[in-house]
């Protein structure tokens, strides 16, 4: 089976910054990605070794509509899953190349969306891996 690990929850809000304090203040949460993805702001807020993936809306969620938008699973080998899940019938769009990598969008039950994401590039994986601490204690 292809290496593959639950990265993070994507949730839509019109206040980044509120949702960052009210993370970071209670979660001890920190802001390791903050940047536009196809023109869109994104942040990455960290938590212990899971991930919250903001993504800036300029309009509320509709009423009776929660944050969540979907669960993000990091992949080794995108093409593979894709193969996988296609061979065991579950609804998956094409694959999108990006800089350092691609994604794709799968369907769950209960119309769960499913990001599957490889990151190839070592500038891009800094901000989706956790990096072994090299230092050493004093």
């Amino acid at each position: 089976m292809t290496e593959l690990s639950l990265h993070h929850v994507h949730l839509v809000t019109n206040d980044v910054p509120a949702f960052c304090d009210f993370y970071s203040r209670n979660f001890d949460a920190e802001i390791v990605f903050d940047d536009l993805i196809d023109g869109d702001r994104n942040v990455f807020l960290k938590i212990g070794d899971g991930r919250i993936h903001l993504f800036e809306s300029r309009s509320v969620p509709p009423e009776g509509r929660n944050a969540f938008h979907h669960l993000g699973i990091m992949v080794a080998d995108l093409s593979a899953v894709v193969e996988r899940l296609r061979a065991n019938g579950v609804p998956v769009t094409p694959i999108t190349h990006t800089p350092g990598g691609g994604f794709a969008m799968a369907q769950a039950p209960d119309h769960v969306r499913i990001e599957l994401f490889e990151v190839r590039s070592p500038d891009h994986r800094r901000f989706f891996v956790d990096q072994p601490n090299t230092t050493t204690p004093a």
